[in-house]
């Protein structure tokens, strides 16, 4: 068990400043109130450590909540804290207290003769105590709990705050409902001379925020998760006692974990803490037994209830029942909430809950859901399912849980849905009814992020309960497909849609023609494109026999994504006959899937514009018809999209969050990563990073659609090449070649097929370089695919560099052309690119103009922030002598960091060595090494350990 830490004080700061400046001036009156377990008790401790009022004299008492209790007993042990701190002359009527005040009897008067009135003597004793205070001087006086204070102590605070002592600070702690029930409090205020100073400070609930740095002070850990602390909230109500309670139960339970994300897991096993329940039980003892049959109704209710509920499952009278329910709120065990009645939180709920016998509980379970049944509208179906099932009916609960399923499921939340058709489906003992759910399940699941536990409910349903041909074969398809888009099983998911083709040519044309159009779409790890393309035929031939309007939509939308996919210009027409106007929200999830998946195959086409306008379209479509998986889809056809046309301001950030939201879709986690990765390489230069995240977006993607694999291989390629290591980039890019020529979809290799043949050429397989070229001028042919165009201008353009020498105009040709069309294919990247290579060739034969086309790339690379590609052509320059061209003139840095310095220091306070910062930003190690020393110098540190990070 950890060591108990104190109880930390959080959210309370500027409460307390307020208190301790208004008690530092005496004659004045402090009330602290708020519900129980709120922190008045600490609240007070931390007032009265302060520096303020530290070396003050302080009495202080508690109202004890006994039905019995002696008068004055709160002040007399107020009074008995001042023992050594009263002075010798004390007034003759202090003795009074004499015989109540043993630890004061040497410094007490004698006692005056008794008095036969005891109202006189209790008076007396009053103003004996006033008399102490007055003569102790400057002190606190500190009465807590004044909500159960007895008449004498009332009596006695009255008179004190009617004309205080003057060097007196008076602390009082209380409920602070009098707004709900009368309390002792309530009369005070009337009493106290317009000349004194009153000060309120009342305390609320911790919200999320301060819960969980409150958790992480009792548990002694940095923090914990935003997940644990919502749940802990909502657990407790943010009651500050009930917090820490449960988090001391969880720490003793369960030491280990926390910060590591798991530890609301924990949380859920947590019972109720021995002290709540035995202070909920302790309130719950006090009340008759129309408040305890309230309470506990309210108790199986588990939600805020009103009167006529109570009511109805208490069997009590109205008027008693809203008797009953005025002692429960009297007795802090229930709270008022806009007309109905609960607990102040959970723990509360549950500590009642568990103090019902429990044979009584079925019972109140079963009474509580006819109840809603006869009364409720519109039924609360899932409350209903749950009462039936604590009370032992698992017909009825079944039923309604299914129920509640389908109402969600109508509403568009397959969210719910899915989590009441498990449920139910996991428990039912029938096997039709099994494979009815399954239905219902798989239907739902379509539109939702993955989830693991429906792909095994399906599967085992397929196994185990028989469903018919029909049954199977949807069953089948959307398992499939489930497991090809959600849950990144990519191929294997493929092979389940096409399995169940035979059944549903058999038994559904609608399906039929669905599946065999979702499995024409191809994948660059997949089948031949010519067998997707004839599945695809097969589901055009069979589509007039489709007449449900949605599957109609879906397989038109299959087939728009097909054709573009793979460049056919016949694509433009099938997206353009898509429908405007969907009739219905699962046409428009169709539609709106089938816009993403187009935007995402006109990006990798090279026809930025028209991807922009599927984007717009695919939102507007989801503005009223919000589908957590197609929402993804869209948000990653965006982060590629901005990729390749820039700027890339802002673009890496983005990039890592949709990287952490999609970690569950493969597919979509891929492209993200693959984002990042070339940001991380262009944008930011390092390559060692950048490696890292292309290698993890290749090895993510499950079913690529050409775009992944390729750009991925690709990049390292180019981070290889520059590097002087051909051989080792024509290994990078030769597995996603492999795949583009297994497929034969070539217009997949405009992302890799210049890096191979740049790599070829330099191993000096040029024969291989032409024929590969050669291989991807065939496969484009006649594809509408303008940056396959333009990365096959620039395979003829290195194949000329090659085949004649420097300088030659058949490559400063060819990479003019090649610039163009990549302008033309709207991807400003590889344009600089273009630019940069014929600038090169120039100035490798040393013809003129050479210079300026490498300035000109600089000047792209920058409207990008392309920082490598900028070093790459700086560095160019400086091997022939020239330099990068500054219409401001050369920048002085004095003191400060030059860009290029700050560019070093970064990667060295990463731990790169001199070589990998060369090789990252396209330098020599000697001039790293420069640069290093410099930055030193001017940060005045003796250590690379000691540069910044940022």
């Amino acid at each position: 068990m950890n060591a108990r830490r104190p109880t930390p004080l959080v959210g309370r700061a500027a409460p307390l400043r307020r208190l301790v400046a208004a008690a530092a001036g005496p004659p004045c009156v402090v009330l602290v109130t708020g519900e129980g377990g709120m922190g008045k008790t600490r609240m007070i401790a931390e007032l009265l450590a302060s520096p303020a009022l530290r070396e003050r004299p302080r009495a202080v008492g508690r109202c004890p909540d006994l039905e019995d209790v002696w008068p004055l007993a709160p002040v007399i042990e107020a009074l008995a804290c001042l023992v050594g701190r009263v002075p010798d002359d004390l007034p003759p009527v202090t003795g009074a207290l004499r015989p109540l005040l043993p630890e004061l009897a040497d410094a007490l008067p004698a006692p005056p003769a008794p008095l036969d009135d005891h109202r006189a003597e209790r008076h007396r004793r009053i103003r004996a105590a006033i008399a102490l205070l007055t003569a102790v001087g400057p002190a606190v006086l500190v009465l807590e709990d004044f909500h159960w204070a007895d008449a004498g102590t009332v009596e006695f605070l009255h008179a004190l705050v009617a004309g205080p002592p003057p060097h007196l600070s008076v602390v009082i702690s209380d409920r602070g409902d009098g707004d709900v029930l009368p309390t002792p409090l309530a009369s005070l205020h009337s009493r106290i001379p317009p000349g004194v100073p009153v000060h309120e400070c009342r305390l609320q609930p911790l919200d999320p925020d301060q819960v969980g740095e409150f958790a992480a002070r009792v548990l002694g850990v940095d923090r914990v998760s935003g997940d644990f602390a919502e749940q802990l909230h909502r657990r407790t109500g943010g009651l500050p006692f009930a917090v820490e309670e449960v988090l001391r139960l969880l720490d003793d339970q369960d030491p280990v974990g926390f910060g590591t994300g798991a530890e609301h897991l924990a949380l859920e096993r947590v019972g109720v803490p021995v002290p709540v329940r035995r202070v909920m039980l302790d309130r719950l003892g006090r009340l008759p037994a129309d408040a305890r049959a309230v309470v506990a109704a309210a108790a199986v209710a588990a939600v805020p209830v009103d009167i006529d509920l109570l009511v109805d499952v208490t069997a009590i009278p109205e008027h008693r029942t809203r008797r009953a329910v005025g002692l429960a709120i009297e007795h802090a065990v229930l709270v008022p909430a806009a007309g109905t009645y609960a607990f102040r939180h959970t723990l509360a709920r549950q500590a009642a809950y568990e103090a019902i016998c429990e044979p009584e509980r079925p019972a109140l379970h079963l009474r509580t859901a006819r109840a809603l049944l006869a009364r409720a509208a519109p039924l609360p179906l899932a409350q209903i399912a749950h009462h039936y099932q604590r009370a032992g009916r698992p017909e009825e609960w079944l039923r309604y849980t299914e129920t509640a399923g389908d109402r969600a499921a109508a509403r568009g939340d397959h969210t719910t849905a899915t989590r009441h058709y498990l449920v139910a489906r996991r428990n039912h003992p029938r096997p039709n009814g099994r494979i009815r759910l399954s239905l219902k399940l798989a239907r739902g699941a379509l539109s939702e992020l993955p989830d693991q536990e429906t792909i095994e409910a399906l599967r085992t349903t397929l196994a185990q309960d028989d469903p018919s041909p029909a049954v199977r074969g949807e069953l089948r398809f959307c398992l499939g497909s489930l497991m090809r888009n959600q849950a990144g099983a990519g191929m294997e998911g493929m092979e389940e849609i096409a399995a169940a083709v035979p059944d549903l040519l058999a038994t559904s044309p609608n399906l039929a023609a669905r599946a065999m159009s979702a499995v024409a779409v191809p994948s660059i790890k997949g089948w031949r494109v010519a067998e997707n393309l004839e599945y695809l035929e097969r589901a055009q031939r069979l589509a007039p026999q489709v007449d449900d309007p949605v599957q109609r939509t879906a397989i038109a939308a299959n087939r728009a994504t097909v054709l573009m996919l793979t460049g056919d210009s016949t694509a433009w027409q099938a997206a353009a006959a898509l429908p405007l106007t969907p009739a219905s929200a699962p046409e428009a999830a169709q539609l709106a899937r089938a816009h993403a998946n187009l935007a995402h195959a006109a990006t990798a086409l090279g026809h930025p514009g028209p991807a922009a306008d599927f984007l717009s379209t695919a939102s507007v479509l989801l503005q009223d018809n919000a589908v957590p998986y197609l929402d993804a889809l869209a948000g990653t056809a965006h982060l590629v999209l901005s990729w390749t046309t820039g700027p890339w301001q802002g673009l890496l950030d983005r990039a890592v969050r949709a990287a952490a939201a999609y970690v569950d879709i493969p597919d979509l986690a891929a492209e993200a990563i693959l984002v990042r990765g070339l940001l991380t390489l262009h944008a930011e230069g390092d390559t060692a990073a950048a490696r890292r995240y292309l290698v993890a977006a290749a090895e993510t993607t499950r079913l690529d659609t050409g775009m992944v694999l390729t750009a991925s291989a690709g990049a390292l390629a180019r981070i290889h090449l520059a590097a002087g290591r051909p051989d080792a980039a024509f290994t990078a890019a030769d597995t996603a070649l492999h795949h583009v020529r297994r497929t034969g979809c070539w217009v997949w290799g405009t992302e890799v097929v210049p890096a191979a043949v740049e790599a070829l050429i330099r191993t000096s397989a040029v024969d291989e370089a032409a024929h590969t070229t050669e291989d991807f001028h065939r496969g484009i042919a006649g594809r509408d695919a303008p940056a396959a165009r333009a990365a096959l201008a620039t395979c003829r353009a290195l194949l000329a560099e090659a085949e004649h020498r420097p300088g030659h105009a058949a490559a400063r040709v060819g990479f003019e052309a090649a610039a163009r069309a990549w302008r033309a294919a709207g991807r400003p990247h590889e344009a600089a690119r273009a630019l940069e290579a014929q600038g090169r060739t120039l100035l490798v034969g040393a013809q003129p103009g050479g210079e300026l086309l490498v300035d000109a790339a600089i000047d792209a690379y920058q409207l990008l922030g392309a920082r490598w590609d900028i070093a790459r052509c700086r560095r160019l320059l400086r091997d022939h002598g020239k330099s990068a061209s500054s219409r401001r003139g050369r920048i002085g840095y004095g003191d400060l960091l030059s860009p290029r310095e700050q560019e070093v220091v970064r990667l060295a306070a990463a731990g790169a060595t001199n070589r990998e910062i060369a090789a990252s930003l396209v330098l020599s190690p000697r001039t790293v090494e420069q640069h290093v020393a410099k930055a030193m110098r001017k940060l005045a540190v003796s250590s690379r350990a000691d540069l910044p990070r940022s």
